[in-house]
């Protein structure tokens, strides 16, 4: 068995970092909890090359508090792929904005830039790229668009740590980003956990706020904020493994190289685009197939498993009924969302599953095509 991913041989590997790491914290000592919040704090926003990390519960909560921190109008617009996880929209709309859906660029699985141009209107306050899948946008790019037209950009880097863009991460590009720490993550906690990225002080302080209740400090509450803290056992777990993402990172790659390799000869078998050294993760090892269930059902009975990672365009999504939003023409995604089927691809897979995947999918869509 082949699951779609696993964190059991990395947690195996790490058993005596990982003990040591919670075995550091000092339940005798209130305030040894905070510290090892701030230590992951500080360790993170220096990977990520920024001047503020504020942990958080969640990658959701991560994106609504660095939307909220913008202090933009209530049902302000906020730009954002249709083609992606549920929860950057739903953070969009629990953020009091009005999400406006574009489409994928062409042959891609992230937003189309000139699609977010046409989508620019007055009441725009906000673009959020999706670093999809681990890909990384062309961040230069959309910073110019959004430059032109006075518009901030928040960045959703929950599935893309690590990545850079024109040799800059994901993540500082923009007044804000959201991460997420969920346990699929390629950094994972145990359970979840996530944290805001910032180089902008007012907006730093402004989610420390919103992370608690909006407490300004002697029970007075300025903002309308939440309840989200990241659990300092889990901070604790994250700076252990922080030091090992980039190796990570690299194994990621290496397989997905191997299984680009191993699709060239199949064209029925559309692989993520080939992008500059550094700009994907491989969060996810996505692929596109005409009969994409069909493969399911196949890899399904050889023991692979699988994800369809997204099969609903967001602006389809039944919670959006009755909410403002604007959807503008996403005829790529829709073929997108029809054909996608997302493989193993954590670092601790072998070599000899990789090729034995790849020869079960090659010998699927060629006898079915």
């Amino acid at each position: 068995m082949i699951p779609f991913h696993s964190n059991s041989k990395q947690h195996d590997e790490l058993s005596h970092e990982l003990a040591k790491a919670l075995g550091s914290i000092d339940l005798t000592d209130d305030t040894a909890f905070a510290g090892a919040v701030e230590r992951f704090e500080h360790a993170l926003a220096d990977y990520c090359q920024v001047d503020a990390a504020i942990a958080v519960a969640s990658g959701t909560d991560a994106l609504i508090i660095a939307l909220r921190a913008l202090d933009a109008p209530p049902g302000a617009e906020v730009i954002t792929c249709d083609f992606g996880f549920y929860a950057t929209a739903a953070s969009i709309v629990m953020a009091g904005f009005t999400p406006v859906f574009v489409d994928v660029g062409p042959d891609r699985m992230v937003m189309d830039l000139d699609a977010v141009r046409d989508a620019i209107s007055p009441k725009t306050a906000a673009i959020v790229p999706v670093h999809l899948f681990g890909e990384a946008i062309d961040m230069k790019a959309l910073k110019e668009i959004a430059d032109q037209h006075s518009i901030t950009i928040v960045e959703d880097v929950a599935q893309a740590l690590g990545a850079r863009s024109a040799g800059q991460y994901v993540g500082s590009f923009g007044a804000a980003s959201g991460i997420s720490f969920n346990w699929s993550k390629h950094l994972s906690s145990f359970s979840n956990g996530g944290a805001v990225l910032t180089n902008d002080r007012e907006i730093a302080a402004r989610a420390r706020s919103l992370r608690g209740h909006g407490n300004a400090g002697g029970f007075r509450h300025t903002r309308m904020g939440l309840n989200s803290r990241l659990n300092p056992f889990e901070a604790a777990l994250l700076s252990a493994k922080l030091p090992h993402l980039d190796t990570w990172i690299a194994r990621r790659q290496e397989i997905a190289a191997r299984y680009m390799r191993n699709f060239a000869s199949s064209p029925n078998v559309v692989t993520p685009t080939a992008t500059k050294v550094g700009a994907h993760v491989y969060h996810k090892y996505t692929i596109r197939v005409p009969d994409r269930d069909g493969l399911r059902q196949k890899l399904a009975d050889r023991g692979i498993g699988t994800l369809v990672c997204y099969p609903w365009l967001l602006h389809d999504q039944p919670a959006f009924e009755g909410h403002a939003l604007r959807a503008h023409s996403s005829d790529r995604a829709t073929e997108v969302a029809a054909e996608v089927i997302s493989i193993p691809v954590y670092p601790e897979l072998t070599d000899a599953e990789v090729d034995f995947i790849s020869e079960t999918i090659v010998s699927y869509v060629e006898s079915a095509s």
